[in-house]
């Protein structure tokens, strides 16, 4: 059995240690998305009745397009997700490095590997 800071702990720092550490960080939680971008022609926009330079929440129709877009050359796949881009952007600000973190679940498919 450890604790944090007692004397049997093979982690010996004080609890200080961690609030100063934590006073200079910034951590985001948050639900971590992927961003799939690729340049692609009318004829996929209709085939997926998706509009040009649209952003979407994926639903079960559009399943077999992320097949579609993987087979493209110029495919770029984007972390992404609202806490991760504000957590991206204040790390940038800080100009510091590990000034931030970021964590969140993924799900069980190809891309969270």
């Amino acid at each position: 059995r450890s604790h944090f800071g007692s004397r049997s702990s093979s982690c010996i720092l004080p609890p200080a240690f961690f609030a100063v550490a934590m006073a200079q960080m910034l951590l985001g939680m948050g639900n971590p998305l992927l961003d799939v971008s690729a340049n692609v022609d009318d004829e996929l926009l209709k085939k997926y009745d998706l509009k040009p330079n649209d952003a979407i929440l994926a639903e079960d129709k559009h399943q077999p397009l992320y097949a579609d877009l993987a087979a493209k050359p110029d495919v770029m796949y984007i972390a992404g997700g609202a806490t991760q881009n504000s957590i991206r952007i204040a790390q940038w600000m800080s100009q510091r490095a590990g000034a931030t973190a970021y964590m969140g679940c993924v799900g069980k498919d190809d891309n969270a590997q």
